[in-house]
């Protein structure tokens, strides 16, 4: 029998709904929803990965039974194992692990997006009592998202009208990345809007746009700031919602000046003229939003630059009007992990032990005191307790000791052999520890250094509520279109089976009496009077609040009620209240002398579209699209260094050296490269030396993730500022056919 099931794909941040094509229940096809396509989710194309989704899903490497190391880590010698057994002995060294050293010692690590549920992850940890979470919060969303909740009272998370008549598009590539919000900027372009991109690379959204501003890395506050002085300086601020509606307009004023354009020119490389154009469109035309990426979180001045993003915003009266930085609100109707009963929190001690967050504050549980009482006001809930770890501190706390022992690490949907920076350092912390879980769905680099590996459910197999941890505009669900357990074939589950049934074996059942991830779903919407299968098949995905300026009924969900421009929450942390510029760490400016050895800028982090961050590129029909790494190179460079198109080409930093293939491309500055990230060999066995399959094409190894480095506000670590040099390859060179 044929049925169609109704999902949202999660396979990148596009969260595009979807049909998934059963019969008797084994995958047939995936595809678009044409319903899906409405004014607020226009219609994309199918992309290379939903293409594949078969072959993914039946792949002959992919995990279906659970396994236990039987050798040395990554040896790649294992024994499969039923689920009883992996879950009692998982359990069993868990809870011996946490009565010797507090449960304290146990440290996990999540992956992007939804390959996970982020609500029952966090009540699983919560119920272990562990507050180490490890992710790539610090260098993404995170930041934007709690800046905006800090100075704002909240997270817009894109909110492109056909009524927008200015879009700043600054560190990301949406045609690639979001192809909804790319899809949305070209319906407000079709009704004239203006573009304005930020970016160092010619991107095709910058080929768009009709002002692109060419920024040296990592400068992005500064030019932010020089933006901020044309637009005060000239008085193209609405002065009435200023006086209203804005919180130390007097201080940013004084702080801007000095930042004129002049200076600002010199620090980033772009024209004042451009600079003071881009100003001007965007302070005169109206509605305008932000669409901002990791690009702007992952340079060393994330947190000012931020804070003058939203400056911005608040001057020019953009936010929360229609087709501006929309603020729609947490959804009033369903509930987070944190209002379900039966409740579970951190205890205050427990808080206090987390790591690092003493020192990088703004993700920390104390920056959720200060701000929760006013969200509470104003949206009738508290933001969703995003609070990380600091995980460069987390895995050299595995090594050190110190500040306590760290002796395991869960790892869901996460690759951070991979995806984090230094990454042999991660790599020598794991090896250290006592117990290493890894729940996914195919082997990577971090699967094979785990005592346990748990074949987790894909999201075919799951049902899905999506809102994008409180902050996106919609509700979506899907329902699970295929089974996790297939006798003989394979026997997956999905991430809530695991932590519940471990946590029944921790003697925490009580605070999981929901007995599957639909249950979990339904007393969350339990509200609206709808089951999470009726919703799906009701409403499917809608518009969580139509309102606009709800900010005259009960001000901002700030501290003062009003936009910060002066931010008594950063204040009160300990930070500088006001945005500013402090030049990274490690360019040609602040190291002029390294630079002499290392000349070029390494910036990173483009993304593909074939594939997201480490995954997919065992996929052979995906692979073939786009089959060896690149970096990209300027024409003048590669002349000089007499680099051709398609070489290997080593690019090497203090921290060491990688090897991607030469794209020769005026795309990029000739001072400036941009290599491809998340790269790894899953075709060479683990067996493989790791300078081969994991560490050769990783442009983490290249990366410092320093404390002494990172944002002190956010605890971001320099990703796009590195100086190093270039070479062409040998034919003896590793891995040079």
């Amino acid at each position: 029998m044929i049925e169609i099931k109704k999902s949202v794909c999660v396979w990148c941040k596009a969260e595009c709904g979807v049909l998934v094509e059963v019969e008797d229940g084994y995958l047939k096809s995936v595809y678009p929803d044409p319903d899906w396509a409405r004014a607020v989710y226009p219609k994309t194309i199918a992309c290379p990965r939903l293409k594949a989704a078969k072959e993914y899903f039946y792949h002959p490497s992919r995990l279906n039974y659970p396994l236990k190391r039987d050798g040395e880590r990554g040896s790649g010698k294992w024994v499969c194992i039923s689920w009883e057994q992996a879950l009692d002995e998982i359990a069993s060294r868990t809870k011996a692990l946490t009565e010797h050293y507090g449960s304290e010692t146990i440290a996990w690590a999540r992956g992007t997006g939804y390959r996970t549920d982020p609500y029952a992850l966090a009540r699983f940890f919560r119920t272990l009592g562990t507050t180490n979470m490890c992710t790539q919060g610090q260098i993404c969303y995170l930041p934007r998202a709690k800046m905006a909740d800090v100075l704002s009272g909240y997270f817009p998370h894109y909110s492109v009208r056909n009524e927008t008549r200015c879009v700043v598009v600054i560190g990301t590539e949406p045609l690639v990345s979001r192809p909804i919000t790319a899809a949305q900027i070209r319906n407000a372009r079709a009704h004239g809007a203006k573009l304005i991109v930020i970016d160092p690379r010619r991107t095709p959204i910058a080929e768009e746009a009709d002002l692109w501003l060419q920024l040296r890395p990592g400068t992005d506050a500064a030019l932010l700031l020089g933006m901020l002085y044309v637009i005060i300086s000239q008085e193209l601020f609405n002065k009435e919602f200023v006086d209203k509606w804005c919180y130390g307009f007097n201080e940013l004023k004084e702080r801007v000046t000095e930042y004129p354009l002049e200076r600002v020119a010199e620090i980033t490389g772009v024209a004042t003229e451009l600079i003071a154009s881009a100003a001007k469109l965007y302070a005169t035309t109206s509605p305008a939003c932000f669409v901002e990426g990791l690009g702007i979180e992952h340079n060393p001045n994330v947190a000012p630059a931020l804070q003058a993003r939203w400056a911005l915003a608040a001057l020019t009266s953009n936010i929360d009007i229609r087709g501006g930085d929309e603020q729609v609100g947490p959804h009033p109707q369903i509930l987070t992990d944190s209002e379900l009963e039966p409740k579970i929190s951190f205890t205050p001690q427990q808080i206090e032990k987390q790591i690092g967050t003493s020192r990088f504050k703004l993700l920390s549980r104390r920056t959720l005191e200060l701000i929760n009482p006013h969200a509470v006001r104003v949206w009738g809930k508290p933001f969703a307790p995003h609070a990380a770890a600091h995980a460069p501190s987390v895995y050299r706390a595995m090594l050190s000791g110190e500040p306590y022992p760290v002796r395991a690490l869960f790892c869901f949907a996460a690759n951070p052999l991979i995806t984090q920076a230094n990454p042999k350092l991660v790599a020598k912390a794991i090896q250290s520890l006592d117990l290493v879980v890894v729940a996914d769905i195919f082997p990577t680099p971090t699967t094979a250094l785990a005592d346990y590996v748990l074949p987790a459910a894909s999201w075919l197999e799951c049902p899905i509520l999506w809102d994008f941890s409180g902050h996106s505009q919609y509700m979506a669900a899907g329902e699970a279109a295929l089974p996790t357990f297939i006798q003989g074939e394979y026997e997956h589950k999905t991430d809530y089976d695991i932590y519940r049934e471990l946590a029944m074996r921790l003697g925490k059942g009580q605070y999981w009496p929901w007995p599957n991830l639909e249950a979990y779903y339904d007393a969350q919407i339990k509200p609206l009077g709808l089951t999470h299968h009726e919703y799906v098949y009701q409403r499917r995905c809608e518009l969580k609040s139509d309102s606009y300026r709800k900010y005259e009924e009960k001000g901002f969900a700030t501290p003062t009620g009003k936009v910060e421009l002066y931010s008594t929450v950063l204040e009160k942390l300990g930070y500088d209240p006001l945005p500013f510029y402090t030049e990274p760490p490690e360019t040609i400016v602040s190291a002029p002398g390294l630079a002499q050895e290392y000349p070029f800028t390494l910036i990173n982090g483009g993304r593909i579209r074939e594939f997201f961050h480490s995954e997919w590129r065992q996929i052979d029909s995906v692979r073939q699209l786009h089959p060896n790494p690149k970096v990209q190179i300027h024409p003048i460079t590669a002349s000089k260094l007499r680099i051709g198109e398609g070489d290997w080409v080593w690019i090497e930093t203090l921290r060491g050296r990688i090897k991607e293939q030469a794209e020769i491309s005026d795309r990029v500055q000739p001072q400036v490269i941009h290599a491809e990230h998340g790269w790894w060999y899953p075709e060479l066995p683990e067996s493989q030396p790791p300078q081969q399959r994991v560490w050769e094409s990783n442009v983490n190894v290249l990366l410092d993730d320093n404390p002494d480095v990172c944002n002190p506000v956010t605890g971001g670590w320099p990703l796009r500022t590195a100086l190093c040099k270039l070479y062409k390859a040998t034919s003896n060179d590793i891995g040079i056919d």
